[in-house]
Parts: C-alpha cells; sequence; structure tokens
C-alpha cells in the first residue's frame, strides 16, 4: 500500500529499488521459515511466537520514522526474518490443539485471519495513509503487533496439556517426529529413521514446494505491486488506488472460505485441490494477458480473480498439507519457505520488467511460471492418489 506514496515522495528511488526493499522482506522471511520452522518443532512455540511479535513490532516502528534506503533495507529484512517465526510453531500448537476431525478447517480458520489482516491494512491503514502518508502504514500496526505480543504471552499456550486439558488430536507427544497423522505413516517410513531430506524426497513433499516457488511468485507479485500497478495504468489518485485494490483482498477471504469448504471432499488428496486453485489463478493470468484493451473494473477483477485462486491455494499448501504430519513446524516451515522464495524473485523482476516493458508483460510471466507450478503440485496430487490406492489394495487384500 506504501509503495505508490513512496515512489512519489522519494524522488531518488526508482521502482527497481522500492521492488529490492520487498524481496529482502521475502528472502529473509523464507529463509526464516526453514530455519525457524525446524526450531519451532523443539521449543515453546508460545516464547518463539511472541519473540516474533515483538522484534516484527519494532521493525515497523523503526522503518516508519527511516529516510535512508540502506537503513530501510537493514529494518525490512530484519522484519521478514522475525516474522518467519510465527506461521510453523502456530501450525503445531494448532496441531497440539485439536482432533484429527478439528485442525483441518481449523488451520483454514487461522489462515483467513491472514487475509483479514491484508483486508485492514489494505482498507483502513489504505484510507488513512491518503491523508496521514505512507509512514502510518508501518506505524499502525507496528504499536499494534507490540500490545498484541503481550496478550499473546499473557493467554497462548503450547498444549492443552499446560492447562488441564486433554484433546485427542493422534499426535504423539512422546515422539514428535512421527511422518504422518496415522499410527502409521502412510508412506510407511518413520521421519525419525531418516533425515529430513530424505524423508521430503521420499514423500514427495518436495513437489509440493516446486509449485510452492511460482505460487509465490505470482501471488506476493500482485500483492507487492497491484496497487501500483492499477495507479500507473489506470492514472488514479491516490485514494481512489486504496479504494479499488479493496477487492483483492476481500476476493483473497473468499478463496480461502472456498478451500475451507471443499476440504472435507478431498480428505488424502488436498494437493489435488491445490491444483485445482492454482490452475485457475493461472488461466485467469493468460486471460489477462490476452485482453489487451480492458476497463479499470475489468482489469481489478481478474487481479483480484488470480488472486482469490491463489490464496486458496497457499491456504491448502501452508495450513493443510503440514497438518497430516507430526513434524507440523518444520513442513510448514519448509513449504512457506518455497513460497516467498519465489515472492523473492518476484520483487526485484516485476519492478525491473515493469521499467522496462510496462506492467502488460507481466500477466505472460506469470501465465508461463503458473504452468510450470500447476505441473508439479499435480504430480504431487498423483503421488498421493497412488499412496491411497496402495492403502486401499492392501487393506483388501488383508481382509481377503
Amino acid at each position: 500500500m506504501a509503495l505508490p506514496m513512496m515512489d512519489a515522495s522519494l524522488p531518488s528511488v526508482d521502482k527497481s529499488k522500492l521492488g529490492i526493499i520487498g524481496s529482502l522482506f521475502f528472502w529473509t522471511y523464507a529463509f526464516g521459515q526453514l530455519i525457524n520452522g525446524k526450531l519451532g518443532d523443539r521449543f515453546s512455540g508460545r516464547s518463539f511466537i511472541f519473540t516474533g511479535l515483538i522484534i516484527s513490532a519494532l521493525m515497523n516502528l523503526l522503518f516508519s520514522f527511516s529516510d535512508n534506503l540502506i537503513l530501510m533495507y537493514v529494518f525490512w529484512a530484519i522484519n521478514g526474518y522475525f516474522q518467519a517465526m510465527l506461521w510453523g510453531p502456530l501450525m503445531r500448537i494448532l496441531n497440539r490443539w485439536f482432533s484429527k476431525e478439528k485442525k483441518y478447517k481449523m488451520a483454514l480458520y487461522i489462515f483467513s485471519s491472514v487475509v483479514g489482516g491484508f483486508l485492514l491494512t489494505w482498507g483502513v491503514i489504505g484510507q488513512i495513509s491518503a491523508y496521514a502518508g505512507w509512514r502510518s502504514v508501518f506505524w499502525i500496526p507496528g504499536i499494534v503487533i507490540l500490545l498484541y505480543s503481550v496478550i499473546w504471552y499473557l493467554f497462548a499456550r503450547n498444549s492443552p496439556e499446560e492447562v488441564g486439558l486433554n484433546v485427542e488430536t493422534g499426535l504423539s507427544v512422546e515422539d514428535p517426529g512421527l511422518a504422518s497423522e496415522d499410527s502409521e505413516p502412510k508412506d510407511g517410513l518413520k521421519a525419525k529413521d531418516i533425515s529430513f531430506i530424505k524423508f521430503l524426497l521420499h514423500s514427495k513433499l518436495y513437489l509440493v514446494a516446486l509449485s510452492g516457488i511460482p505460487l509465490g511468485f505470482i501471488r506476493e507479485g500482485i500483492s507487492l505491486w497491484g496497487p501500483t500497478m492499477l495507479f500507473e495504468t489506470f492514472g488514479l489518485d491516490l485514494q481512489s488506488t486504496m479504494g479499488s485494490v479493496l477487492l483483492i483482498p476481500f476476493f483473497n477471504f473468499v478463496g480461502v472460505v472456498a478451500a475451507r469448504l471443499l476440504i472435507t471432499k478431498f480428505i488424502q488428496r488436498e494437493a489435488n485441490l491445490g491444483a485445482l486453485f492454482f490452475a485457475g489463478g493461472t488461466i485467469t493470468c493468460a486471460l489477462m494477458y490476452l485482453s489487451k484493451d480492458f476497463s479499470l473494473l475489468i482489469f481489478l477483477f481478474m487481479l483480484a480473480a488470480c488472486s482469490m485462486s491463489l490464496y486458496g491455494a497457499t491456504s491448502i499448501l501452508t495450513s493443510v498439507i503440514p497438518m497430516k504430519y507430526n513434524l507440523t513446524s518444520s513442513i510448514a516451515g519448509f513449504l512457506d519457505f518455497s513460497i516467498y522464495l519465489g515472492a523473492g524473485i518476484s520483487g526485484v523482476v516485476s519492478g525491473f520488467l515493469s521499467n522496462e516493458f510496462g506492467w502488460g508483460i507481466m500477466a505472460l510471466i506469470w501465465t508461463i511460471v503458473g504452468v510450470a507450478g500447476i505441473v508439479c503440485i499435480y504430480l504431487a496430487g498423483i503421488n498421493e492418489t497412488t499412496l491411497k490406492r496402495m492403502k486401499r489394495k492392501e487393506e483388501f487384500i488383508n481382509l481377503r
């Protein structure tokens, strides 16, 4: 939301340099997910998340007072790493608190709150920033997060056992390394018997991760540059831009709700559902590229529809699939890492290409990388279906 105003008020900084700020966040967030996801399976999620909230709040506040580009790079990169201390441990806490029947939908409810945050930022803070300037986009969330971190630490608990409850989740607390939600892993292996990399290869989760790179490239390209695209393509003023882009996070919320409604019909075939959402987003990108002369309303609708589909796919990858494994934080961190690796590439590439060729070229690039992502997640879905059929065949033979 701040990029159009920063671009206008900081004359010595062009879009490529502003794109680096976003990319630094995405890269440090991505590698932070890889590191903190593993650590989140070993240490207290409550303390881990509290630390991430506090430092993220401070970095937002420091960024809001900064005029130096190098300091902006530093503050936003640190912010990215410490925000990466939240998602993996949070998924692990949810996995401990809820039963198998409830945890998938609960994970999607929590992911809905992420989109709710976008609505608040792009809506309320976006409108405020049109009058108060781009710095308000950072100091307002900084204060809110700082206050909320205290609430989190006072009331959050890692597991129901800490407050004397006994919730049957199917998790083995004594052995948190089991590879699946079942007492016996679906692929016949336990994560404790092999390295994490071998486990990813054997379970084919690397295919899901490979699909996450183009997913993050497109999704965060829209999130980061969507307001600027509208601002420059259609010559809107800042207030009109902030009002128009509210359609995007609203559609994102619809995408997550759709995933929540459909997930019960795709149990053990979650990757297939992710592939359907991903295909919807890629087809929309292709339509955006083919529609050379479009009105603001049509362009905005397509942009929002693409983002909606990709957020539906993201909710499956980062919320539902990790819940199938006892290494919840590690898997969630790894899959989130892949998405934000793509997002980091997108920040710089989108800024550079828009400077050189205009915004029209981005729809074509998004379509091409989208096709690659669909292939990867489709192959992961085939593996999922094959394992399910093998399990059914084994059960049938045992019955005979």
